[in-house]
């Protein structure tokens, strides 16, 4: 499930050289919310590892993260901040804030610098301070962005999302413009394919997925096919 991650391999000579490997995730603000679109291939070099990779998943009610790099490292780093939203929520009685969330995450990475999570973060959600969304490299760089796209899928995302995007776009269709992004970096990386997932968080209803019947539709819109 590799993105902006690069993986060292050693060459017949003995020097290395970097291989990009794929992926595409999309991270866009709008309104009372934030949506998140990946695809789900998962890739090792350039074979195709699995078809059905999760690369959204929700931190809590409020929060939800896309992940892209090496997967262990992803999970783990999953698995530590859902301990610590949990832990924050029992202790405190509080939701804890997206921007601490995402402070908490950078910690975890730039304590690890010298032994990295290969890992890409879109972290977001929706406080009381209303919707957030930031983008974490390997080594714990942090920036709140209003949109983000990651993976190798990124610059074609980014040509469809900066085209259409506005921060007040009605929440059906920045649904729709998230899933056209994914879908057009599936038509021309080699690295993105087979099915999408979009998820999203908003003020009144927290965390949600599009489920298969609803995704459908934009199956047949953008991408002429419905993944089996």
């Amino acid at each position: 499930m590799h993105g902006l991650v690069f993986d060292l391999l050693p060459t017949e000579a003995g020097d290395h050289r970097f291989l990009k490997t794929g992926t595409t995730t999309v991270g866009m603000v709008v309104r009372d919310a934030v949506i998140f679109a990946t695809d789900t291939r998962v890739t090792s070099g350039f074979f195709v590892a699995h078809r059905k990779g999760k690369k959204v998943h929700p931190l809590s009610s409020h929060a939800a993260i896309t992940i892209a790099g090496r997967v262990a490292d992803a999970q783990t780093l999953i698995e530590l901040l859902r301990a610590n939203i949990n832990l924050y929520q029992v202790s405190r009685g509080l939701k804890m804030p997206i921007p601490t969330i995402a402070r908490l995450a950078s910690s975890f990475m730039f304590n690890s610098r010298f032994f990295p999570y290969y890992a890409q973060l879109i972290i977001g959600g929706v406080d009381s301070e209303g919707p957030h969304l930031y983008n974490l490299d390997p080594f714990g760089s942090i920036t709140e962005e209003y949109l983000i796209a990651t993976g190798s899928g990124s610059p074609v995302a980014y040509g469809v999302l900066e085209s259409e995007y506005k921060t007040d776009l009605p929440f059906e269709d920045a649904v729709k413009l998230s899933f056209r992004a994914v879908a057009a970096s599936i038509k021309r990386d080699a690295g993105s394919g087979d099915s999408i997932d979009v998820a999203y968080v908003r003020k009144d209803s927290g965390y949600g997925e599009l489920s298969v019947d609803e995704k459908a539709p934009l199956y047949n819109l953008y991408l002429k096919y419905i993944p089996t």
